[in-house]
């Protein structure tokens, strides 16, 4: 699974090549992983802190239109692009 970003706090924001819809990002930490929904940062699978939840929509709002666009190359099989922190 590809790294598109990597955060503070030992985050990395990933998406997969031929994945299902809807578009989704996974966050990937130590202790495991969850999914969001692109359009509106819903939380699909899996649990998150509640300040970690906070931090990575923070930066999501900023970045939404990158992991949108890091889909559209995915599904294509394209290379992704690389989105900066912060």
């Amino acid at each position: 699974m590809p790294t598109v970003a990597r955060l503070p706090r030992d985050i990395k924001i990933s998406l997969n090549y031929n994945n299902h819809d809807p578009p989704h990002f996974h966050v990937v930490r130590a202790n495991g992983h969850v999914v969001f929904r692109i359009a509106d940062f819903q939380l699909l699978r899996g649990s998150i802190s509640r300040s970690d939840l906070l931090f990575v929509t923070a930066w999501v709002r900023s970045h939404q239109a990158e992991l949108a666009l890091n889909w559209v190359l995915a599904r294509a099989k394209f290379e992704l692009r690389e989105i900066p922190y912060p």
